[in-house]
């Protein structure tokens, strides 16, 4: 698939209007949680093979209140499971639209880079020439592309021992 230059610009004015919009959204969910590893890990987790039996268990508490125990809160549950659907569908756009920024950033740094890589090459090519100036920027950009050199480490500069035959 071919992807279109991106041409567009965002002023600060839009920028900030979007990311009030953000935070206005994340005050709608003030019970928003953030799990530390260790209880993520802890937790029991809802597979999706599991989904429809916590649905189907609430259709069937709702039809059969006689098998529901006095310690289960019916309430709460009912509560959970709509949260955990209506934050499914909520999840669901807010990720289509991460994707999205996402694959724009990857174009638009695409783009970005392709042009200061021809840049680079232009300034290379002024000093060669001797254009004053050009060597600085040149220099300046080339500190990207030196490579790496490997750090040896004590063991690799000693040279194993030959073996004494007897």
């Amino acid at each position: 698939m071919l992807v279109k230059n991106i041409s567009a610009k965002i002023t600060p004015e839009i920028e900030e209007q979007a990311q009030q919009h953000l935070k206005d959204l994340k005050a709608l969910f003030p019970f928003l949680t953030d799990l530390p590893p260790i209880e993520r890990m802890r937790m029991a987790k809802l597979s999706r093979r599991y989904v429809d039996f916590v649905d189907r268990s609430l259709f069937h508490a709702r039809a059969n209140p006689q098998y529901v125990p006095p310690y289960l809160d019916s309430q709460e549950f009912t509560s959970d499971v709509e949260l955990k659907n209506s934050l499914h569908r909520i999840y669901a756009e807010v990720n289509a639209l991460a994707s999205k920024l996402r694959d724009t950033i990857l174009v638009v740094e695409s783009e970005a880079y392709a042009s200061a890589r021809i840049f680079y090459k232009s300034v290379q090519t002024a000093a060669k020439e001797g254009t004053e100036g050009a060597q600085q920027v040149a220099q300046d950009l080339a500190y990207n592309y030196k490579k790496k050199r490997a750090v040896k480490t004590d063991t690799e500069d000693k040279k194993p021992e030959p073996e004494k035959s007897s």
